[in-house]
């Protein structure tokens, strides 16, 4: 069983998986909007009961977020370990700018856009 939770600014993703496959899927509110502290380590905590394992976990965060007050980290920001659950923190990577929506049905314009690279 392992775990792998992803902090953004707008929601907390979690995701558990076992040999398997998904265990678990969830979607929550990000973790500033949590109603308490200790809300994600009960959740790794019952997991790792449930299991009678520890819970090897990844946590991808997003500086942007408030994923130092997740409880999963201690005061220099490196992962906890817990008799229930290991915590690794791995900066989330920034996700590549979308290429511009391009217009359709005129035919190729593979050249001028070719062009348009080299010169610019």
């Amino acid at each position: 069983m392992r775990a792998t939770i992803t902090a953004t600014p707008t929601e907390t993703r979690v995701l558990v998986q076992d040999g398997t496959g998904d265990r678990m899927l969830a979607r929550l509110p990000s973790l500033s909007a949590a109603a308490h502290p200790r809300a994600l380590p009960a959740l790794l905590e019952s997991l790792a009961l449930w299991c009678g394992t520890t819970i090897p976990t990844v946590l991808f965060v997003d500086d942007r977020s408030d994923w130092q007050q997740s409880g999963l980290s201690d005061a220099l920001g490196f992962g906890i370990e817990t008799l229930f659950f290991t915590i690794e923190v791995v900066p989330l990577a920034p996700r590549r700018q979308r290429r511009a929506r391009r217009l359709t049905g005129l035919g190729s314009f593979a050249g001028e856009r070719s062009v348009h690279r080299r010169a610019g």
